[in-house]
């Protein structure tokens, strides 16, 4: 499983400084080179490979410019960062009352008609607690309505109280609404508003971390997401409820023994009005529990942790190996590293939508547990660094999209078309890696990364929108800490997309659409006016290329979008 607690508690921490750091230096428009993580590692894009990487026609407003090649690991006091030059352990709460950056603004306007919206408020001394507002707003409009119509808005409340230097304990609460157009249906849709689909999600957490110098470590989070949907074809209701929780002790410096513990419970309710046997397929409630325990030990040059990775999900019990293993070989130039994990995905109608906005599902297998097993060499020395690896990933029951259309035999015959989900049984891939990076400190930085796929399933009905090699390069340049400039190219092969046709009399038939393989390139500027004021331009889409995102779902226009910063 994924150490995401220990992620998201010391990110809440460090909000604040992060940034701060980030608005100053305006380096908000290019994706972030892959941090080598250690105890985490990089994770081969594989199930995530049913979806384009970026959104349909849109900007990343949340990106930040590649940095030197850094090593991070989780140790008794949380995560720390490093490069081979300077090492810096994490800090705690607040020791003396310092300044931070409490707003941050950026403001925009694009064509197609494309406002934007990015705010950050918060407190600026906060040696005893944190609070503040974070909020955005991005939508799209176009003429024709085969052509993709978005809204996304934003709004969090966050808020963290330190304990005697001890503890602290936080929370969070935010409203995010989504709407899409049935866009690519307007030869069997005519009603402009009837292409609507919106979902409405609200959600909190409550945390708590230790923050002590202190040989035991400890933190926990209990969460909640609830999701509304409206759509053409029916009304689903989804509320899912987490716990994730860790503690642990560290003896004689290089031993630890300890626990992950993550509880998810997913109920989904639709207003499908079935009264056929399956009508229990419109009320799901499922559980899903995980357990870790692991020992680690720190020897020299070499780090161990491994434990048994205890699973409760689709009713069945599963006891498998948690192994994470690092030598370096010398210094931080050849590091060799490998591990065997298993995590648990929730194919839950929030998680699903946020890959595909337009699914319309009233039957999904909630949780699947994947296997991932990796080697690789890494390092980096004098600004170069490098990662090759090789890794496999073992998915029980893996979620891949579908196109469906219904033919109803009733009147009024008119087709349904929408993007449902299909399960693949145990699905195989194999991902071979390389990528390379330059960095000179604030001035200039690239990375080009490579990656192949390999699948078990020789049938291409059981695989949709899986790409069989992606490939990006990513670069940016600052002249005098006042023009930044940023490029960023993306690219990744054909893909399948898969047609469900049925009818009322229960017959189906399978139909494979190709989708043309794509290169997607994106350039930023930034120019600061002043320390606290800069303009920006995003192009999106530079080489004009039409492309989709889904099958019959077209993406394909250049857009641009500039305006203010501010930050203070």
């Amino acid at each position: 499983m994924k150490n995401t607690v220990l992620k998201i508690c010391l990110a809440l921490g460090s909000w604040i400084y992060t940034f701060s750091s980030f608005a100053q230096s305006n380096v908000d428009t290019l994706p972030q080179l892959d941090e080598v993580d250690i105890v985490k590692a990089y994770e081969p894009i594989l199930i995530s490979s049913n979806k384009v990487p970026f959104g349909p026609n849109l900007p990343n407003i949340v990106k930040t410019k590649p940095d030197p090649q850094t090593y991070s690991y989780s140790d008794v006091k949380g995560k720390i960062s490093y490069n081979p030059e300077d090492i810096k352990p994490i800090k705690t709460a607040g020791k003396k009352p310092e300044k931070n950056q409490f707003f941050y603004a950026k403001i925009g306007f694009g064509y197609p008609l494309t406002p934007l919206v990015k705010l950050i408020i918060t407190n600026p001394i906060q040696t005893k607690y944190r609070a503040g507002l974070d909020a955005d707003f991005i939508m799209t409009f176009k003429n024709k309505k085969e052509f993709q119509n978005y809204t996304d808005f934003k709004i969090k409340g966050f808020g963290e109280y330190f304990i005697k230097k001890k503890a602290s304990i936080g929370g969070e609460l935010f409203y995010r609404l989504n709407q899409h157009n049935f866009y690519g249906y307007s030869d069997i849709i005519s009603n402009r508003d009837s292409l609507k689909t919106n979902f409405n999600r609200f959600g909190g957490a409550v945390k708590l971390r230790g923050i002590e110098e202190a040989d035991y470590y400890y933190n926990g989070e209990v969460n909640f997401t609830s999701v509304i949907n409206k759509n053409v074809f029916h009304k689903p209701k989804e509320l899912t409820i987490g716990v994730n929780a860790e503690g642990g002790y560290n003896f004689k410096k290089n031993y630890w023994l300890g626990v992950k513990l993550n509880v998810t419970n997913v109920s989904y309710k639709d207003n499908y009005q079935d009264t056929t046997f399956f009508a229990f397929l419109n009320n799901q409630n499922h559980l899903t529990l995980q357990a870790i325990l692991y020992g680690k030990i720190k020897f020299k040059i070499w780090t161990l942790m491994a434990g048994p990775n205890l699973i409760v999900t689709n009713r069945k019990f599963y006891v498998l190996p948690e192994i994470v293993n690092q030598l370096q070989i010398y210094k931080d130039y050849l590091v060799m590293y490998n591990e065997w994990r298993t995590q648990v995905k929730i194919n839950s109608l929030n998680n699903l939508s946020l890959e595909n906005p337009f699914v319309v599902t009233d039957n999904y297998n909630n949780s699947i547990d994947e296997t991932r097993t990796i080697i690789g060499l890494r390092g980096s020395i004098k600004g170069f660094g490098y990662d090759v690896r090789f890794s496999q990933l073992v998915s029980r029951t893996n979620a891949q999209f579908v196109n469906n259309v219904y033919f109803p035999t009733a009147a009024p015959i008119v087709e349904e078309i929408s993007a449902g989900v299909q399960s693949v049984n145990n699905l195989r891939a194999w991902n071979p890696h390389i990528g390379i990076s330059y960095n000179k400190g604030n001035q200039f930085g690239a990375k080009a990364w490579f990656d192949y796929f390999i699948y078990n399933k020789n049938t291409s009905l059981e695989l949709s929108y899986v790409p069989s090699f992606k490939a990006g390069f990513s670069a940016f340049y600052n002249w005098k800490e006042k023009l930044y400039v940023n490029i960023d190219v993306t690219g990744q092969s054909k893909v399948n997309a898969i047609q469900r046709n049925y009818d009322d009399f229960g017959g189906i038939l399978l139909t494979q659409n190709t989708v043309k393989g794509l290169v997607d390139v994106n350039l930023s500027a930034n120019y600061f006016i002043t320390k606290n004021i800069g303009i920006f331009v995003d192009l999106n889409n530079l080489g004009f290329q039409k492309w989709q995102r889904f099958y019959r779902y077209p993406t394909y226009s250049f857009q641009v979008i500039g305006g203010v910063k501010l930050s203070f």
